[in-house]
C-alpha cells in the first residue's frame, strides 16, 4: 500500500529511505551541537555561581543589592543637603560691588569706599566708608529688590549697579577708581 503511493508519484522507496536517513543524520548532528552548547553553558554557569574563595552567587547578589540600597539612601540625603544649601544660598550675600574713591579733595589714596552686598534676590546692604583727616565715617543702608529707600550717593549707586551686574557698571567703577584726585587748596 505504501509503495503504491510512491509508485504513483514516481518516487522509489529506496529514495525515501535515503532522504529520511539524511534527515536523521542532520537531526543527530544538530542534537549533538545543542548538547555541546548546553554543556558549555552549564560549565560557565557553574563557574559563575561558585565564584572565588567559595563565595556563591547569592551572597554576591545580596551584597550588591545592599550596596545599591545604601547608594539610594545616600542620594536622598545628598538631595536634601543640596536643597538646604540652595535655600541658604538665597539668603547669603553672593553679589558684591565695590567702588573705591577719594571722598575729600585733600585726601588721596582711594581710602573711601562703597560696598554693596546683595543676596540672589537683590536684597542686602550698602556699606559706605568715608575717610578724612579728622576720622572715618561709616554708613549702612538697606537694599530691597535692588532699591534703597535712602538716598544713595553716586558711589553707592555705582556699587549697587556693579553688584547687580548692570551693563557697563564694572567699567564705570574701574574708571572711577582710576580718576586722579582733584586737589585744590
Amino acid at each position: 500500500m505504501g509503495s503504491d503511493i510512491f509508485d504513483s508519484i514516481g518516487i522509489g522507496t529506496d529514495l525515501v529511505v535515503i532522504i529520511l536517513a539524511v534527515i536523521v543524520i542532520i537531526q543527530a548532528i544538530a542534537l549533538f551541537t545543542i548538547i555541546s552548547k548546553c554543556n558549555k553553558l552549564t560549565a560557565r554557569l557553574n563557574k559563575f555561581t561558585t565564584g572565588r574563595d567559595s563565595e556563591n552567587m547569592e551572597q554576591v547578589l545580596a551584597q550588591r543589592f545592599s550596596e545599591m540600597r545604601q547608594i539610594v539612601k545616600n542620594e536622598k540625603q545628598q538631595n536634601a543637603d543640596i536643597k538646604t544649601v540652595n535655600d541658604k544660598f538665597l539668603t547669603t550675600f553672593c553679589k558684591i560691588g565695590l567702588v573705591k574713591y577719594d571722598a575729600f579733595k585733600e585726601m588721596s589714596g582711594k581710602l573711601s569706599f562703597a560696598l554693596a552686598l546683595l543676596t540672589e534676590n537683590f536684597d542686602g546692604i550698602i556699606i559706605s566708608s568715608m575717610h578724612s583727616r579728622e576720622g572715618c565715617f561709616t554708613y549702612c543702608k538697606e537694599v530691597t529688590n535692588g532699591e534703597s529707600f535712602y538716598i544713595l550717593s553716586e558711589e553707592e549707586k555705582l556699587a549697587l549697579n556693579v553688584a547687580m551686574g548692570k551693563d557697563g557698571a564694572v567699567e564705570a567703577a574701574r574708571e572711577r577708581e582710576n580718576q586722579k584726585p582733584e586737589i585744590g587748596y
